[in-house]
C-alpha cells in the first residue's frame, strides 16, 4: 500500500515498542494489541495518540496505573462487549477524577482535561471482556509520544 497515494493512512504494521506495547507488559488479564495503536511516529502529522486494549479479567496487578495527569486533554472510552446489551459494561470499575471517586458499570466516555489528576482505575469486578480506548489530544509530538503515561503524583 505504500506505493499508493493514500495507503500511508492505513496503519497495519505492529508497533514494536512504545506506550502501546509496554502498558500491559507483565499484567495478566489485559492486552493492548500493538496492531491497533497509532502515534505521530506511525502517522506523521497525526495530532494524537490512540491506544486500545481489551480487559478480560481483573488485572494482576491491579491497578495498572497510579494517580497521574497529562499536559494535554485525553478521552477514555470504556465499551462493553455484550451485543445484546451494549450499554452494559460487564464490569464494575472505580476511577478517581480529581478528588472524586466514580463507579463505572455502563459503556461510557470520559473527557479528562489537561492537568486533571486521574486514576487509579480499580477493577472491582469483570464479568465479561470490555474494551478501553484512550485518545490523547495534543499537537505537540513530544507529549503524545513520550509522555503519554503522564506525570505520576506522589502518594
Amino acid at each position: 500500500m505504500a506505493d499508493s497515494k493514500y495507503g500511508k493512512y492505513i496503519i497495519s504494521d505492529p508497533l514494536i515498542s512504545g506506550p502501546g506495547g509496554s502498558k500491559s507488559e507483565g499484567v495478566k488479564g489485559v492486552t493492548f494489541p500493538k496492531e491497533i495503536f497509532v502515534n505521530t511516529g506511525l502517522a506523521q502529522g497525526h495530532p494524537s495518540l490512540v491506544d486500545i486494549g481489551w480487559h478480560f479479567s481483573i488485572p494482576d496487578p491491579d491497578p495498572i496505573e497510579q494517580t497521574h495527569f497529562h499536559d494535554f486533554d485525553t478521552v477514555s472510552c470504556f465499551i462493553g462487549s455484550d451485543p445484546k446489551n451494549p450499554s452494559h459494561l460487564g464490569a464494575e470499575l472505580e476511577i478517581q477524577l480529581g478528588d472524586e471517586k466514580h463507579m463505572l458499570t455502563r459503556t461510557c466516555v470520559i473527557f479528562i482535561p489537561k492537568g486533571l489528576p486521574h486514576c487509579p482505575l480499580i477493577h472491582r469486578r469483570v464479568d465479561r471482556p470490555y474494551l478501553q480506548i484512550v485518545f490523547a489530544i495534543s499537537d505537540e509530538e513530544k507529549y503524545v509520544d513520550s509522555q503519554f503515561r503522564g506525570t505520576v503524583l506522589p502518594g
